[in-house]
Formats: C-alpha cells, sequence, structure tokens
C-alpha cells in the first residue's frame, strides 16, 4: 500500500481530534480534575504475522510505561501513590472514520457503555435540531460482539474502559491504495464530528467563556 493511501485509516480521525482540540480553547472547563489529553499511537500494523508480540506497539509501549509509572497524590493528611494509568476515566479510540455510511456500535466487554451510550442520543438530538449532515444515524444502540484488535487493547487489559470508535464492516477501501482523499465523506466527517465536539464537552463540563 503506498504512504498516501491512508485516509480513513489514519489522517481523516486525527484531523477530527485536532478540531475538537481548537475549539475547546475558547471555552472554560467546568472541572479542574478533569482533562482532555491526545495521543497519537504509532506501529499498530505487524512487520510479519499479527499476533501478541507483532502488533500494536506504540499502544503497547505506552501502556506497560504508564502502568510502571507512579505518582505521589495527597487528600487532606493522607498520602498515596498511584500508577499514571489508572488516571485515565476512558479511552475514546477513533480509527477508520471518513468514509461514506458508517455504522458504529459498542462493543461487548468494553466497560464504558453508559459513556457510549449518550452518543445515539447525542446524534438524535442534533437530528430533531436540525444540525445533522447525513440522513443515516452512525452510532447504534445494540451491541457488537465483534472483538477488534485494536490500540485499545493494552489499555483494555490493564482495566481502563474503552470507547472503540470503528465502524463494522470496514470501509471497502481499507488496506488498499484506494484509501485516498476520494473515499473521503465530508458531510459524515462534520457529522461525527458535531457529535463528538457535544460529548466532550458534556463530558468535561465545558461551557462558554
Amino acid at each position: 500500500m503506498r504512504p498516501e493511501s491512508l485516509a480513513s485509516d489514519s489522517s481523516c480521525h486525527l484531523i477530527s481530534r485536532l478540531e475538537r482540540v481548537e475549539v475547546s480553547h475558547d471555552y472554560a472547563y467546568g472541572s479542574k480534575d478533569v482533562a482532555l489529553q491526545l495521543i497519537f499511537f504509532d506501529g499498530e500494523e505487524a512487520f510479519v504475522d499479527w499476533t501478541e508480540t507483532d502488533s500494536l506497539y506504540g499502544s503497547r509501549h505506552l501502556a506497560k510505561k504508564w502502568e510502571s509509572k507512579w505518582y505521589p497524590t495527597t487528600t487532606g493528611t493522607n498520602f498515596e501513590l498511584s500508577r499514571e494509568i489508572d488516571r485515565i476515566d476512558v479511552l475514546m479510540l477513533l480509527d477508520l472514520l471518513g468514509a461514506s455510511n458508517p455504522v458504529i456500535s459498542n462493543t461487548v466487554g468494553l466497560g464504558a457503555l453508559q459513556l457510549f451510550d449518550q452518543l445515539p442520543v447525542i446524534e438524535g438530538d442534533l437530528r430533531r435540531l436540525g444540525c445533522a449532515s447525513v440522513n443515516r444515524d452512525v452510532f447504534q444502540r445494540r451491541m457488537s460482539l465483534h472483538a477488534i484488535e485494536d490500540d485499545h487493547v493494552p489499555f483494555m487489559k490493564r482495566g481502563v474502559p474503552i470507547l472503540h470508535l470503528i465502524p463494522v464492516p470496514f470501509p471497502r477501501v481499507w488496506h488498499t491504495a484506494g484509501d485516498n482523499e476520494k473515499v473521503l465523506h465530508y458531510p459524515t466527517i462534520s457529522h461525527m464530528t458535531s457529535i463528538l465536539r457535544v460529548f466532550v464537552a458534556r463530558y468535561l463540563g465545558i461551557a462558554p467563556l
């Protein structure tokens, strides 16, 4: 696959992440204890065959590093040591986004059902307000049994709740030279970005300055 053929597999969801962060700069956080942190994983693909040791290089490295990184916390007169990985409320992994007609369901066993359930509600609210950019709903209330190996796995194994936002089935151009800028569907990108903006704002308690 040519290096530039990664439109839905990589660059699109990175752009949407950056856009949400840029918007957040003009708002005040309702809670100083919670913040949005961006993580850009590299080395997901296997060099030879996909195994536990030949895949997910970046995410496995970071999860292991944060599992062994300790920091002190104080609450009144108490002094405690906690791990960096335990500071994560939820890991939202965005993957294979940008093509038209994605269908995203929550996967059984990821530990963030209540958070995922907010996404179809937000999508419905935006549609009723006339703010939906596409006719078909992206987020489905039904549970998925598809356990997909992705960069969330090293964190999930360490007890971190996961929101894995990946369409099933995958885009038809997945891992082909056809995964280029022509496959990007900008109404879908705008639609999903609006939903995630609202979700992040509600989670962080963001309000206009």
